[in-house]
Order: structure tokens, then C-alpha cells, then sequence
């Protein structure tokens, strides 16, 4: 049976791995399981994009650091995202962010979300990281005219106010660069796009040269608080740490701590990759190099242009993990992009795979770190725990920064505005949490009338 973070007791090493393009494309590096009782000043719990920056900031910064993963590399988000480098996190846009947080907030989240976008390319480069990078046009598309004013409106708000650079796009633009339905307007701004498993890959790299002990397959089955920090059983050994990092964001199992259970929503999201366009079908549909799309759903459908030459399309999944595969959501998902593209109406899907999302009640993620002194940046002398989740889908970028932010909290080093809602308070706790599932069934049900 798939993973279900409801449902299952935790990852377990014996599950396999998601039937992806990306795990078709690159195999990553088997990394040995914990196999005896070992020490460390800082643990993480949580191999992809967040505990991996975590541990490397903490071996950057000189600091004894393990981490312990529940699985191979790249088993959750990692190896099953759209690989879409965007600076955001979490569902709410910069001007939803000033709505309700004022101006000030807004800009400083701006900040974060651009520093993500940046750490990423900056660590690209320094150690030469090889993630199959493409840069091209990112495509914001309306669904209905009202959205579409919506669109404009905002992207002139943000252009204006936050120095977001963007061209606006008429529904006559639109089809007179592709060959789309029911687009009625968009907003274009530079993009880029990677192979998301060759990025863990590379991180997985990169964090054992600088010293950090990484060990798979070691799924975190007990942790025990002791006057000098904590204890982390997992199958065949053993961590004794004084810091404890916990990055399972999506992936966290439905009682894991108190720290963080019941405080995240894991949803399913779906993907699947089409057969190579041929030449008529990129003329027709106009998707003839590297680019990528969102649309303006609630429930949102996302897609890009591979560099060779495959439609990679995602939106939301089952509601749970026994239903993942059924041939219902891979239909539903398949008529979406024929009814966008008619022209790829016979076109073969030779991938589809499916992975959970962090869903925060307040569609924002966090950073935080239990007991912060959020002015000392002297290290402490008692132990911590802290943890960084939530991105609701947008992790390839930020996710690594959250580590890098948790990791400098942990430490003390954290030069950021801790009042931003990022860091000033934990993940709000989900109330009827036993409902969830029932609720956005419902959810799923009213959107389909919703957004015709």
C-alpha cells in the first residue's frame, strides 16, 4: 500500500520509490543505513531538501551533525515535484501577505522568498551542482475573465509596490503563442525549472564533504527527551543528540511529537509526464522550448516543457493514498491538459506518479525553533529542538532556505526579522484534526462546479 501520512504508522525502508521521470532519468547515490549507537551535538530527522541544508549550514558552521532518513534519497517531495523554481512559499501571494500583515511584513517576506530563489542559484554555482537548469518564460494563466482582471490587477500592485517586473497577457496573446483553451488572460515573468532529484542528489553531495554523517533507510521510530537533549531510536541504532532538527514536512508520520503533530495537512498532489511532442504537436500547441505555467484554480494545474521535449502536467491527487493510482485520477488529470491543449489529444502518458504536500492551517509555512532566544547569537547552552515545514507545494527553492534559516536559528545566527510570521510563532494546531480528510473531499467536490 502507498504511504499515506494518515493512515500509515511512518515511511518504511521497504517502500518503493515513486515510478517518476525523475527516478527514471537519475539514480541517486545509496547511502548506508544507522547501524550501531552513535552521538552527535545536532541531529536531523529528515533527508530531502530542508534536512539537507540544515546539515549543510551546520557543517558550514563547524557543528557535529547526523541526519536520519526514513528511506532512500529522494523517496518524498525530492523525487516527486514538478522541479519548478519559483520565489514563494505557502499559498498566500505578497499582496494577500500585506492584506493581512501590512506593507512592512510583506517586504520582509519578499526578502526571504527572493533569498531562497537566490541561495539556490548561489549554491548551484559554488559547488558546481549539475540539476539539468533551464531557464524560460513563467506563465501565470487565467481561467475565467474575472481572474483574469484579478491577474492584471495584481501584477500591476506588484510591480508597483514590491518591483516585480512582469508582462501582461491578453486572452489574444495567449492564442496567438499556443494553441491553449480557456486561458482568457495571463501574466508572464522569468522562470526556471531543474531536475528536482538530481538537486537532492547534489545536496546529499555537497553536505557529506563538508562532515556531515548522512545515514538512509533509518526511520526515526522513538524520540526521547533526556536532561541533556534527546535520544533517536531508529531500527538498528541509535542518535544521542543535544540539538534535535525535524524536517519531514509532508512526510511526517500522523504521531511523530509533539512539537509538530496535528500542526500540518498533508494533501496529495499528481503528475504525470507525457511521450516526446513530436514536431506538429509543438507547433500546434506552441510548447517548442523550456517553459512553464500555473493556472489560477483553487485547485491549481501546473505544467512545463521538458528539455526533451515531454509535457510534464500536475494538479491535485486523491484525497488519499490507497486511491493515488487509480485510473480515474490519472484520466482526470490527462483530460484537464487535452482540454487546455487539444492538440495533444492522442498524446501517450508514460509517467504518473503521485507525493504529499505540508498543508499549514494559515497557508503559511515556518521556522521555528522551541525556546528561541531570538536575539542571542551567542550558542546556547541547553538543548533545542526546532522544525520547518508547511510550503503547501512550493519547497524547491525555499525548502532548502528554511533549512538553512532553521539550522541558523538552532545556532544563534539568524540575522533575519524574527517578528515575520515565518519565525515568530509555531505552526497553528488543526482543529477536528480527524475531519481533515472529509472536509477537503468536500472541498474537491464544490471545486469542480466551482471553476467550470
Amino acid at each position: 500500500m502507498p504511504y499515506d501520512p494518515l493512515v500509515s504508522h511512518g515511511v518504511s525502508p521497504s517502500q518503493p520509490l515513486a515510478e517518476s521521470y525523475w527516478h527514471a532519468t537519475h539514480k541517486p547515490e545509496t547511502l548506508p543505513p544507522l547501524s550501531k549507537n552513535i552521538s552527535s551535538d545536532y541531529l536531523v530527522i529528515g533527508g530531502g531538501y530542508t534536512g539537507l541544508s540544515a546539515a549543510m549550514t551546520l557543517a558550514e558552521a563547524g557543528q557535529q551533525v547526523a541526519l536520519l532518513d526514513a528511506n532512500s534519497l529522494g523517496f518524498g517531495c525530492a523525487g516527486r515535484n514538478g522541479g519548478f523554481i519559483l520565489s514563494g512559499s505557502g499559498r498566500l501571494s505578497l499582496s494577500a501577505i500585506e492584506n493581512r500583515w501590512g506593507y512592512a511584513v510583506a517586504k520582509g517576506m519578499q526578502a526571504e522568498f527572493d533569498g531562497a530563489v537566490n541561495l539556490l542559484n548561489q549554491r548551484i554555482a559554488d559547488f558546481d551542482m549539475h540539476v539539468d537548469l533551464v531557464k524560460g518564460p513563467y506563465l501565470k494563466l487565467a481561467h475565467s475573465p474575472k481572474q483574469a482582471n484579478l491577474l492584471c490587477d495584481s501584477a500591476k500592485h506588484h510591480e508597483s509596490q514590491f518591483n516585480v517586473a512582469s508582462t501582461l497577457l491578453s486572452q489574444e496573446d495567449l492564442t496567438s503563442r499556443f494553441g491553449i483553451k480557456g486561458a482568457f488572460g495571463g501574466v508572464e515573468v522569468n522562470g526556471a525549472c531543474l531536475h528536482p532529484l538530481k538537486l537532492v542528489s547534489e545536496y546529499a553531495r555537497v553536505a557529506k564533504a563538508l562532515g556531515a554523517s548522512l545515514y538512509y533507510d533509518s526511520p526515526a521510530t522513538r524520540i526521547e527527551k533526556h536532561k541533556t537533549g534527546y535520544v533517536v531510536t531508529t531500527p538498528n541504532g541509535s542518535v544521542s543528540a543535544k540539538h534535535l532538527l525535524i524536517a519531514t514536512n509532508a512526510y511526517t508520520p500522523k504521531r511523530f511529537h509533539d512539537a509538530v503533530d496535528n500542526k500540518q495537512f498533508p494533501v496529495q498532489s499528481s503528475i504525470f509526464v507525457t511521450a516526446p511532442m513530436n514536431e506538429e504537436q509543438r507547433a500546434q500547441t506552441g510548447l517548442t522550448a523550456p517553459m512553464s505555467f500555473m493556472d489560477t484554480r483553487m485547485m491549481k494545474y501546473y505544467y512545463r516543457v521538458l528539455p526533451d521535449g515531454r509535457l510534464l502536467f500536475g494538479g491535485r491527487g486523491a484525497v488519499t493514498g490507497k486511491g493515488a493510482d487509480n485510473s480515474s485520477e490519472k484520466q482526470r488529470l490527462y483530460n484537464a491538459m487535452v482540454k487546455s491543449f487539444p492538440a495533444l489529444n492522442s498524446i501517450a502518458m508514460d509517467y504518473f506518479w503521485s507525493g504529499w504536500v505540508s498543508v499549514s492551517l494559515d497557508s503559511m509555512p515556518r521556522i521555528f525553533v522551541d525556546n528561541d532566544a531570538s536575539n542571542n547569537n551567542t550558542h546556547r547552552s541547553g538543548s533545542t529542538i526546532g522544525y520547518a515545514m508547511g510550503y503547501c507545494g512550493s519547497g524547491v527553492s525555499f525548502a532548502a532556505f528554511a533549512g538553512q534559516r532553521l539550522a541558523q536559528r538552532m545556532l544563534g545566527t539568524c540575522d533575519v526579522d524574527l517578528s515575520l510570521p515565518l519565525y515568530c510563532s509555531p505552526l497553528k494546531t488543526y482543529p477536528f484534526a480527524k475531519a481533515r480528510r472529509l472536509a477537503l473531499h468536500g472541498l474537491y467536490q464544490w471545486a469542480k462546479f466551482a471553476e467550470r
